[in-house]
């Protein structure tokens, strides 16, 4: 009898040593979830906020300024006709429109700016494009400007606009080219609309100048900067769960080398060999993802998005020659 309480006694401790330690690690894996909820939550907020405070129009009329671009001389030959389009989501996009001759029925050009700038960054190449007759549309990305939003996703979201911007586009012109030429992160949204099937059907070149390879690459490249005891892999993980739980898209979204294994448009990359942000490895990497045998690679000794100031005359030049697809 007692031998019977005894085996009782045990598998009971035993029963509650089970019960005990399934506790321990429900507690556990709920603390490491979150712990890496809140790692993710500041990763994926830190980058969708990026560009929150910065005064984007300010920021293009001081860069300008250091280039001695003349930029009031620019909106002073050049009035521009501002106007809103609505993304399929629903945000509305200001834009600004330069016809080149008061002819809507024209080859034209989008021209689309980078992180902390707005509209005004793009006069430099947008004057390129109107002395050769073309017209320009150049307009606020997400975050930026007189953007409604706060927010940006590296071209995930902002791909919708230059979509809808395209379709306007469309309506106004018959057997005319439509190119569109990014810089920085502008470059970015265009690589990642340019592999759409839209983007296919529709428009006829793209340029990317000074592209970063992907959302992912920058975040890694801020984190080695910080002096933060966490293994990188981990903290990226954290990072995209987030960002497909409160976002609805991850970091494999929003790289442009893997939406350039899609493209179907002939497109131009534009590195700088002393581009310290996009660097020469990134784009080596998105021209070399790229199936379409219509493509260009220029490499030049500038830094970043400076090639045109550089070398306006040799840009101008390459440029023209791809979108008429002439031999360089």
């Amino acid at each position: 009898m007692k031998e019977v309480e005894e085996r009782k006694r045990k598998r009971r401790k035993k029963k509650r040593g089970k019960i005990v330690l399934s506790i321990i690690g429900l507690l556990l894996l709920i603390g490491f979830g979150i712990v890496s909820y809140s790692i993710g939550n500041q990763v994926a907020d830190g980058l969708v906020y990026l560009n929150k405070g910065n005064d984007t129009d300010s920021n293009s009329h001081k860069q300008l300024a250091l280039w001695e671009y003349d930029t009031e001389g620019f909106k002073k030959q050049y009035a521009g006709e501002k106007s809103t389009l609505t993304a399929d989501d629903g945000y509305k996009i200001p834009m600004v429109t330069y016809d080149a001759d008061n002819e809507k029925d024209n080859h034209t050009v989008i021209l689309v700016h980078g992180l902390g700038g707005n509209y005004v960054s793009v006069f430099p190449q947008a004057e390129m494009y109107l002395n050769e007759g073309w017209n320009v549309i150049a307009y606020d990305q997400r975050g930026g400007g007189e953007s409604s939003s706060d927010q940006i996703t590296f071209g995930y979201d902002e791909k919708r606009d230059l979509k809808a911007i395209v379709e306007h586009v469309k309506g106004h012109i018959d057997n005319k080219k439509i190119v569109i030429h990014g810089f920085s992160m502008g470059a970015v949204t265009t690589g990642i609309y340019a592999a759409t099937e839209h983007a296919a059907d529709v428009v006829d070149a793209v340029i990317l100048d000074s592209a970063f390879d992907s959302m992912e690459s920058v975040f890694r490249a801020v984190w080695k900067t910080m002096d933060i005891p966490l293994p990188t892999d981990y903290v990226v993980w954290c990072g995209d769960l987030v960002l497909r739980m409160k976002y609805g898209f991850g970091f494999e979204d929003a790289s442009v080398v893997s939406a350039m294994k899609k493209c179907q448009v002939p497109a131009m990359i534009i590195q700088g060999e002393q581009d310290d942000v996009s660097t020469v490895a990134m784009g080596e990497a998105i021209f070399h993802s790229i199936p379409d045998e219509r493509k260009v690679y220029w490499l030049n000794d500038s830094k970043h998005v400076e090639a045109f100031m550089d070398y306006p005359v040799q840009y101008k030049e390459k440029v023209l020659a791809f979108i008429h697809h002439k031999d360089q």
